[in-house]
């Protein structure tokens, strides 16, 4: 591709939203409800209100019935049996305090949500605090059509791909068009990322890429627990279907119930416990673990809440799950075979209460900042080990997010982009594209599939283990510099790969750096969590293309639940 021949818009906007999934939706309308005369552009390089996972996934909300359980009551719940101690205290209690408030304004956009003949809402209890909520799969759909009559500016099939700074602060940010490749420099007063968590592309409707996570770190914001993101679950074996709730009825060949091992009463969710339990099955040769779901009341008539309507009455979501367990069940037969799968779900970008970045002028919202903003602990998340929340905490995010920049918005500025600038990410952006020969974007993402998919390098983890992951993904980096993009999707395809490279190398140093168990995290050597040692934060930076790793202090102090021990500072 000839440089001379790429086409450059301009466009200026006071608030940029990258990406048009419910994270980024809930904040545009919320911007124009704070502050109608705002203008605000969400850009999405997919089509917004079909992007995203919150219209692709069990279409559940986290519920909290107050008249059962205190907002408080199920924080402290949540750290003495999730989070670990780790999570931030003040912003979980918040997010559980609005519970009801973001389901109310969920309806107020349009979203159908299931009510009972009473009025009251159709809840199905997960977990010994809290329930689901279903919602249509539409969800993004309606959002979208409200923030289009509150005015927001939508703009499709564009990639943004660096986050514009000057001085240390944001300026807006640069990408192209994956339809003609022309080349966007949008100037704006605040923007927000809104990309999604890290998948790695290995599940299907697991889709984030970490495109916002690879942004947020070039430009020079700060990560924060990147080790957390190494979520999975059952799946299974033949299908690859995915099995929620059966962690409570595993069997090895030999017929024994191997629950019992890991579990002896019911948790919130699925365990890191049970994924390597599953392991220790499998390499003791007692393998394979099927599942009887029958035994357990949600597992037995789980496929009803989503192919009919007598649970919840979703029919836009109905056609497409009943396509879905129909094609599972034709390919599983009677055959129960479970194995344990990587999901990901790594949401490191650092941000405070208010969403804000450790870079000015930049957020991060939704599944791209949910660990990093320390709400929930030593979990990947979402889902958090709490079913549902992935969906509210976007909502959750997006309206703090919205609130900090409606309450700043007369202190905000446009800052002319520095033009050297846009001309070294632009190279940056096209690279690939202009590359006489290379290498695909695909042998780069399989090469990093194959050393953190296996749950023994990601979950179930030990030194010598995570040493080959982290030797793999290496390997894969010194490849990037050969990507070679055919055309415009193809471009986009080699920046994911890029972003996969970034966070599996996180994800393994950090590991690597955290020698204790806690919570989620799961090392074969360090089985004990250590809060004399780590109660603490790992914090991971670019500093002049180098990828820095420190600890914080997680400040237990401040807060009202504390470990059992707690070190002298």
């Amino acid at each position: 591709m000839n440089d001379q021949i790429v086409k450059q818009q301009s466009l200026t906007t006071d608030v940029l939203i990258v990406g048009g999934g419910i994270a980024g939706l809930s904040a545009a309308v919320r911007l124009k409800e704070l502050n109608p005369t705002l203008d605000v552009t969400i850009i999405e390089k997919n089509t917004t209100g079909y992007s995203g996972k919150a219209n692709r996934g069990g279409g559940v909300l986290q519920y909290f019935d107050f008249n059962r359980c205190s907002p408080e009551q199920f924080v402290a719940y949540h750290v003495h049996n999730v989070g670990a101690y780790l999570g931030d205290q003040d912003l979980l209690l918040k997010y559980v305090r609005m519970n009801n408030e973001m389901i109310d304004k969920l309806v107020d956009w349009g979203v159908k949500i299931p009510y009972n003949e009473d009025g009251s809402l159709k809840v199905i209890p997960t977990g010994p605090l809290v329930g689901i909520i279903g919602v249509d799969l539409d969800i993004t759909l309606q959002v979208r059509k409200t923030a289009v009559k509150r005015g927001v500016k939508i703009v499709d099939k564009v990639v943004m791909s660096d986050v514009m700074t000057c001085g240390g602060k944001t300026t807006g940010a640069v990408g192209y068009s994956l339809l003609d490749g022309t080349f966007y420099v949008v100037q704006a007063k605040a923007v927000i990322l809104a990309t999604g968590s890290q998948n790695y592309k290995i599940m299907s409707m697991w889709n984030g890429r970490g495109d916002g996570i690879a942004m947020a770190y070039r430009a020079g914001a700060e990560m924060r627990n990147p080790e957390f993101g190494n979520f999975a679950q059952q799946y299974k074996a033949i299908s690859h279907h995915d099995a929620v709730f059966t962690e409570n009825v595993m069997y090895n060949a030999l017929g024994e119930n191997i629950t019992k091992n890991f579990r002896r009463f019911p948790e919130a969710d699925v365990s890191s416990k049970a994924v390597a339990e599953w392991y220790h099955q499998m390499c003791s040769g007692k393998g394979p673990v099927h599942i009887r779901p029958e035994e357990y009341e949600v597992t037995a008539h789980g496929d009803a809440m989503f192919t009919t309507p007598y649970v919840w009455n979703r029919p836009y979501g109905i056609k497409i799950w009943q396509k879905i367990y129909g094609k599972a069940a034709e390919a599983d037969g009677d055959n129960k075979e479970i194995v344990m799968c990587l999901v990901g779900e790594q949401s490191p970008v650092k941000v405070g209460h208010n969403m804000q970045t450790t870079l000015p002028g930049l957020y991060a919202i939704g599944d791209l900042s949910y660990t990093g903003s320390g709400s929930p602990g030593a979990v990947p998340a979402p889902p958090g080990r709490n079913r549902g929340s992935g969906i509210l905490n976007a909502v959750f995010n997006g309206l703090e997010a919205a609130a900090s920049i409606s309450e700043s918005a007369s202190d905000l500025q446009l800052v002319e982009p520095e033009q050297p600038q846009i001309e070294a990410l632009k190279a940056r952006a096209f690279a690939p594209l202009n590359r006489a020969s290379g290498i695909s974007a695909e042998e780069v993402m399989e090469d990093v599939r194959e050393a953190i998919g296996p749950v023994e390098y990601s979950v179930y983890m030990s030194e010598h283990r995570l040493d080959i992951g982290l030797r793999k993904v290496l390997k894969a980096k010194a490849k990037l510099a050969s990507l070679k993009a055919t055309d415009f999707h193809d471009l986009c395809s080699c920046h994911e790969a890029e972003a996969m490279v970034l966070s599996a190398e996180m994800q393994f140093r950090a590991a690597s750096m955290r020698k204790e168990s806690r919570g989620w995290f799961l090392r074969e050597d360090y089985p004990q969590m250590d809060n004399e040692n780590w109660l603490k934060y790992i914090v991971v930076k670019n500093v002049n293309g180098e990828m820095a790793l420190n600890t914080e202090d997680v400040p237990v102090e401040k807060w009202q639940i504390k470990p059992p021990f707690v070190p002298a500072r």
